[in-house]
């Protein structure tokens, strides 16, 4: 094969593999979108029982999100372990990249970077944090100007839910 002839299979394929490529990128906001699945945050709530429970909330157009007053970046360690603690306060927090682990009632809560949680358990007995990941996480934490807790489920007929 000559040099030209080479070049031009090398180049076919290096488009072919763009191509492809090319048509996965953001294939995993727009499939989840797609396939009907809602986006969905995990809120952390304390319920009757002092124990703090975990539920999805549904982000769409009728979302009522919550005033925010300050934004701080938080940077976990691999390995880190805040043992059974409450939320510091009524807060969002967003994860960037590493990933963690909450553990409440029901279990373990996973979440992955991109997955956002809605904290609002200041009383009771809390909840576990672990960095699962091998790498730090980041977060962004976003404090609510209203600190007033809600207590229970927001919505009782919405199941709860351990998985991410």
């Amino acid at each position: 094969m000559t040099f030209a002839m080479r070049f031009l299979v090398a180049g076919a394929l290096v488009g072919v593999c763009v191509l492809a490529w090319g048509s996965t990128v953001g294939r995993d906001v727009v499939g989840a979108q797609g396939s009907g699945k809602p986006a969905v945050m995990k809120r952390i709530y304390t319920g009757t029982d002092g124990l703090s429970h975990v539920e999805d909330i549904v982000l769409d157009a009728k979302t009522v999100m919550e005033k925010v007053t300050s934004v701080e970046v938080r940077v976990g360690q691999p390995g880190r372990f805040s043992d059974w603690h409450v939320g510091p306060q009524r807060q969002y927090i967003i994860n960037l990249a590493g990933s963690a682990q909450l553990e409440v009632a029901e279990g373990k809560v996973d979440l992955p970077p991109g997955s956002m949680e809605y904290i609002d358990d200041l009383t009771g007995k809390g909840h576990t944090t672990r960095t699962t990941s091998k790498e730090e996480r980041v977060s962004i934490w976003l404090k609510f100007e209203d600190q007033k807790q809600r207590v229970g489920p927001l919505n009782p007929k919405a199941t709860t839910s351990s998985k991410p």
